[in-house]
């Protein structure tokens, strides 16, 4: 399996960044080249947290160059730095998350699919939520098998990996989860939360 010269996580996201910028120079679909943005800087935090370093710390790397044509390139060089960072032999929780990234660009952006890759349910009850910067509990509108979408008073902050927890048919779960958005409502909060690891 090609690695792509990838050893450290500090690689990984040389990678990507070298993707991106080629992407916006390449003037592709907007909504493409952010998903990818995101998942760079969501990989970021999940690493962080991970490691027990501050949230907001940035590897130092430089963009490896690349060079884009359309979509269908995008998707292709960003499933070949997928599994290039799998033979790595990088984090699992890390490459999980790269993957299923990969999953949604593929099915979702390309028009592939739906917007999900897999279908939530709607459901009700109560979630712990804790971060670095606090915690709060919120009531849960939906789930699946790879987030929750849950409503609170207070807003917590995009991209932050958050550590939730459930009681889900008589005992309790716990979660890490990385906020795919929050959405300020008339009266409350939409928060999406997608799983990247399950902690008991």
């Amino acid at each position: 399996m090609e690695t792509l010269g990838i050893t450290r996580f500090e690689d990984l996201v040389a990678h990507l960044d070298g993707l991106t910028d080629a992407a916006w120079g390449a003037s592709l679909d907007s909504e493409a080249v952010a998903f990818v943005a995101a998942v760079r800087r969501r990989l970021v935090r999940i690493h962080n947290y991970l490691t027990d370093r501050p949230h907001d710390t940035e590897p130092e790397t430089v963009p490896r160059e690349k060079a884009i044509t359309d979509l269908g390139d995008l998707i292709e060089q960003f499933g070949q730095i997928s599994e290039a960072a799998r033979g790595a032999g990088l984090s699992t929780t890390v490459t999980h998350y790269l993957h299923t990234a990969r999953l949604r660009l593929r099915f979702t952006l390309s028009g592939q699919g739906g917007r999900r890759i897999i279908n939530r349910n709607e459901r009700t009850g109560e979630a712990h939520l804790r971060w670095d910067q606090g915690q709060m509990t919120a009531e849960v509108v939906d789930s699946s098998a790879s987030g929750f979408g849950v409503v609170s008073k207070n807003p917590v902050p995009e991209d932050a990996v958050v550590e939730v927890t459930t009681e889900e048919e008589g005992s309790r779960r716990c979660y890490g989860c990385v906020v795919v958005f929050c959405e300020q409502q008339p009266f409350d909060y939409h928060i999406g939360l997608e799983i990247f690891a399950y902690k008991q």
